[in-house]
């Protein structure tokens, strides 16, 4: 005897229906080739809400991390499945090969469908059955790939183009990612955190890469003083276009001396904005650096957290240094599931420093110059640096 098509899965059958009727690529129909549970989707549209739970991470023997558990509220409609993560190289350069490689274990072991490229920078492969896992992990490193990160670890470390392709960076982040990753893979594969890490790198200080907005610990490639400026290109600029770039500087760093302009270093904050639309008339300094941030996340017990920024360094080795001392500190002081960021909150931003045997800096706190309902003379503009490192709790 039929079992009776409930009648979530019947509404939900005619509003994929509606949408399959949309041009093509239609991911209905598409989703239809393979063997993800349509109807679970359907009924989860017809009901508004989600019938896919995340249900924690599954661990093999062999793969401590890099699996997701995916629990349906309806094992009637839909079976509980599996996401596996798989590391990719840096940069996100899959080539056809490897997405062939992919795609087939997808066939094989999931549902059929790769999610690619993630957020997180990996690929994820969703379906496949607890029982499947530890074979398909077996067949992943055969075809010379690995799992990705999930759990109480460093998570895949996320990148912005830079070097690669962007003019703009100071920073070859792939090179970057590669790097950590040869220091730090046992942080990535074994979850021995309070809670999940977060690496982001950016390769210039418009953050791509959002590593100041999402990252545990976010690495900005930057520059020392005022950006560099091409007199001759400037004095040839249309004159309209040159008062705009220097209105458009929000700390007013940029002054015009006839057909040049000079640009003061200590009050450039590195938006960007005159680097951008100058034509590159404006660049970047010549002397780099490497601006660290911490605690910067969206969610977790505090709500989202911006990242400070916690320190500058000079050289890619000073800062692959300086993140082991971070998260030694973090698994000393975080309580469980406490993520940097709520860490530095409960503590107080002096307390962190001490941790990390670090003096406050200026830089620790946020500078009022930058805030646009203030207005900074000379004079308190050098007598500022003082009171933020008192604020902060310096002498």
């Amino acid at each position: 005897m039929m079992s009776e098509v409930p009648e979530e899965v019947i509404q939900g059958r005619k509003i994929l229906n509606e949408l399959k009727k949309g041009d093509w690529p239609n991911f209905v129909r598409e989703a239809e080739k393979t063997r993800y549970p349509v109807d679970l989707y359907g009924a989860s549209l017809a009901l508004k809400r989600d019938l896919f739970t995340t249900g924690g991470y599954v661990s093999v023997p062999g793969a401590p991390t890099g699996i997701l558990m995916r629990v349906t509220s309806r094992p009637d409609i839909g079976e509980n499945a599996n996401i596996v993560r798989v590391l990719i190289p840096s940069g996100n350069f899959l080539t056809s090969d490897m997405l062939d490689t992919l795609c087939e274990l997808a066939d094989k072991y999931g549902v059929g469908m790769i999610h690619g490229i993630s957020t997180g920078e990996d690929v994820e492969i969703p379906g496949i059955p607890k029982e499947k896992i530890r074979d398909f992990i077996t067949e992943l490193r055969q075809r010379g790939f690995e799992c990705g990160s999930t759990g109480d670890a460093f998570r895949a470390v996320t990148t912005c183009v830079g070097s690669l392709l962007c003019e703009y960076s100071n920073l070859n982040t792939a090179e970057f990612r590669d790097s950590f990753y040869d220091k730090y893979n046992d942080f990535a594969k074994f979850p021995t955190f309070p809670h999940k890490v977060k690496v982001k790198v950016s390769g210039c200080p418009i953050d791509c890469g959002r590593a100041t907005q999402k990252a545990d610990i976010g690495i900005v490639g930057s520059w020392k003083g005022a950006p560099e400026v091409n007199q001759s290109l400037i004095s040839k600029m249309d004159s309209e276009k040159l008062d705009n770039i220097i209105r458009s500087c929000p700390t007013g760093a940029i002054s015009r001396h006839g057909s040049g302009i000079s640009i003061k270093g200590e009050d450039c904050t590195q938006c960007m904005i005159c680097v951008r639309n100058s034509g590159g008339a404006i660049s970047q300094g010549r002397e780099k650096q490497y601006l660290i941030y911490a605690g910067g996340k969206l969610r977790g017990k505090k709500g989202p957290l911006s990242g400070k920024l916690f320190t500058k360094v000079n050289s890619i080795e000073e800062a692959m240094n300086l993140i082991g001392t971070m998260v030694d500190i973090y698994g000393e002081q975080a309580a469980r599931k406490e993520r940097m960021g709520d860490l530095m909150f409960r503590i107080g931003m002096k307390n962190f420093l001490d941790l990390m045997k670090t003096k406050p800096q200026a830089h620790n706190a946020k500078d009022l110059r930058t805030n646009i309902f203030y207005s900074v003379n000379g004079e308190e503009r050098e007598r500022m640096p003082e009171e933020i490192k008192k604020a902060v709790g310096g002498e």
